[in-house]
């Protein structure tokens, strides 16, 4: 019996170590799952505030010099105002709706002072078409220059 207890203490602090341990080791689990959430929970964060700047930047276009002619005008939002001239105008996209669609525009990107590039489709076919515009007597005028199907 006397041989037993000193194994017994041993053998309970070696499991109240072992607990300390398993212990601190949950903490830090814990620890590093809220950093790693909160490091998905900032990316995420960043890619949606990173899509909204590629949608509102334009490459091609800036309403400030190429919508100069517009501005005088007193069109505050160039970008906007060509863009949603060409949207009420389904009927300049060159490729007819089948099984019962509706051709509509998408996507439209401006390319300077003078040309756009739009994507249209109507739930079956799909495809792309380059127009150049121009303001005359304060209404905007485009022609088909080329286009292709996707």
């Amino acid at each position: 019996m006397k041989k037993l207890l000193p194994l017994l203490l041993v053998l309970l602090l070696f499991s109240c170590n072992h607990k300390s341990e398993k212990a601190a080791l949950v903490s830090q689990i814990e620890s590093l799952t809220t950093e790693k959430d909160s490091l998905v929970n900032l990316k995420n964060q960043l890619e949606i505030k990173f899509d909204s700047i590629n949608r509102e930047s334009n490459f091609w276009y800036q309403n400030e010099t190429q919508g100069k002619h517009f501005l005088e005008m007193g069109i505050k939002n160039p970008k906007e105002y060509i863009t949603n001239s060409l949207l009420d105008k389904p009927e300049l996209i060159p490729l007819k709706p089948i099984l019962g669609g509706q051709m509509k525009f998408l996507q439209v990107e401006l390319l300077g002072k003078e040309s756009l590039i739009a994507y249209y489709e109507d739930g079956h076919t799909s495809g792309r078409a380059i127009y150049s515009f121009e303001l005359k007597n304060g209404r905007l005028d485009f022609k088909l220059i080329t286009s292709y199907l996707e």
